[in-house]
């Protein structure tokens, strides 16, 4: 097997970890220690492969899953928020307003 194969399969790896972890705690040092890979190569060739840093993802991740709530629960925004994993509510809805172009409020009541 090819390195690049072999990064390839590992950046798969990380992804699927972080589409089962992103509600956890997650910091790059953490990641890059769990799968045994430079924090700054990790970066590189994660941005390189899916256009996007593990940071950005993750925020993805949260925000679709706290619109998800949003729409389909009654949970406040502080309680959404924290089951997405951001436990100070207001740099969840900044984070909101930045990636949805509205509050989380607002989201809702557009639904």
């Amino acid at each position: 097997m090819k390195k690049n194969e072999l990064l390839s399969d590992k950046l798969k790896t990380i992804l699927h970890y972080l589409d089962e972890h992103y509600t956890e705690n997650i910091s790059l040092d953490q990641l890059a220690e769990h799968f045994f890979i430079s924090k700054y190569y990790l970066s590189r060739e994660f941005k390189k492969e899916f256009g996007t840093t593990v940071i950005q993802y993750v925020l993805a991740k949260r925000i679709n899953n706290a619109k998800e709530l949003l729409r389909y629960s009654n949970s406040s925004i502080e309680e959404i928020a924290h089951l997405c994993g951001i436990d100070d509510a207001s740099y969840f809805n900044k984070v909101f307003r930045k990636m949805e172009g509205c509050t989380a409020s607002e989201y809702r009541k557009r639904w």
